[in-house]
């Protein structure tokens, strides 16, 4: 399940934000927004959110998860009352704005909306290159229609891998990004599961996946 951050200063604000992701299928994380940016609500640590949701003009919490680079491909939303809209500031560069009260229906808009302008996928979206596809919503990974059994870390690397391609990721990169920043198992565990991948994906499509010398992995898309 896809976990949505939640930066929020009261636990009314927190509580509707979380009822609506919940609807949405996600998993709510409650973050105080002096907190840590690695810590759930729950107090352990997990891989990286689908979405960040901000209640409220928190610049201090947009700064940091700008300026952390593991955070980068992160979509946030803003979420401000009517009159705060005026006072954004630079806050304005975030990648999509919400106007409290809001429905779910459309608070999935604006996730979907913010999820494509940033990483070219919505919640439900297929990832489609050449006879593969990834079904990013179902788990399910086809070739020429038929489906190929995957473990579900061997999906995730490829999911990662094909909705961020044509860039390198060092092999640390990928075990935080996919294994999570609780998982301390070595590189190995990444060449492993890479080499399985390209097995299963067949010679059709293993080639896709790069072998980038002295860094890690690429996904070539085109």
């Amino acid at each position: 399940m896809n976990d949505a951050w939640i930066f929020a200063s009261e636990e009314g604000p927190a509580a509707e934000t979380a009822r609506a992701v919940a609807e949405l299928g996600f998993r709510p994380l409650r973050i105080v927004p002096n907190g840590s940016l690695r810590a759930s609500a729950d107090g352990s640590a997990g891989r990286l959110p689908a979405v960040a949701i901000i209640i409220g003009c928190a610049v201090d919490v947009f700064r940091r998860l700008r300026g952390d680079e593991e955070l980068g491909d992160v979509p946030v939303v803003l979420a401000v009352e009517a009159g705060d809209v005026e006072d954004l500031g630079e806050l304005v560069d975030v990648d999509e704005l919400i106007v409290r009260p809001y429905q779910p229906s459309e608070l999935r808009a604006r996730i979907a909306r913010a999820r494509r302008l940033l990483n070219g996928i919505e919640l439900d979206d297929v990832v489609r290159v050449g006879t593969l596809e990834i079904n990013l919503a179902t788990y399910v990974v086809t070739i020429d229609g038929r489906p190929v059994d995957f473990t579900y870390m061997e999906y995730e690397l490829l999911k990662f891998l094909a909705t961020h391609p044509n860039r390198a990721f060092s092999r640390e990169a990928l075990l935080s990004r996919v294994w999570g920043y609780d998982y301390y198992g070595g590189a190995r565990t990444v060449d492993v599961h890479v080499r399985r991948v390209r097995a299963k994906l067949g010679s059709e499509h293993a080639e896709r996946l790069k072998t980038v010398r002295s860094v890690g992995y690429r996904w070539e898309a085109a």
